[in-house]
């Protein structure tokens, strides 16, 4: 085979290649980012703060970093704001900031173009801080609503899209 011939076969043997590579690619649409709402906030991709409890400030994950973004389970260490006063009467509230480990799960599709976890589990690495309050505690009819576990009781809780 001269060289010229070879040249020509290598030539056409690379149109096809080409052709199937770019092919795949374009078969595979980008996925939207993952982001996570709750409590009405506009969703986000790896807040810094989550509200852990609605319609109060008993429970505040704040500072968060987080790891594994975009995956099935994506995990975050911050610091939360607690107050204290969520299972009793004082007006003023008896706030305290201790460590927390946060873990969003469970991707849903919210519409075409917006993804969101839609559970979120969270820890005390150091304890509960209501070390003192029984676990079927409920809250004061003030917080949270009438007889409604503040924290929830299990520590999860469900996320909006």
């Amino acid at each position: 085979m001269t060289r010229r011939k070879a040249t020509a076969v290598a030539a056409a043997l690379m149109v096809p290649l080409l052709l199937t590579a770019c092919s795949h690619a374009a078969a595979k649409p980008l996925l939207p980012p993952v982001t996570l709402g709750y409590c009405g906030s506009n969703p986000q991709v790896m807040p810094d703060i989550v509200l852990v409890v609605c319609a109060t400030d008993d429970i505040t994950a704040e500072n968060l970093v987080w790891s594994d973004w975009g995956a099935q389970s994506a995990h975050a260490k911050g610091s939360a704001t607690v107050d204290l006063c969520a299972f009793t009467d004082c007006a003023a509230g008896d706030y305290i900031s201790v460590p927390i480990d946060v873990t969003a799960t469970r991707i849903v599709h919210c519409t075409k173009s917006r993804r969101a976890y839609s559970t979120l589990r969270y820890a005390f690495p150091e304890g509960s801080p209501f070390k003192n309050v029984p676990v079927s505690a409920d809250s004061p009819g003030y917080f949270g609503g009438q007889n409604q576990p503040v924290p929830p009781r299990d520590q999860t809780v469900s996320l909006t899209c």
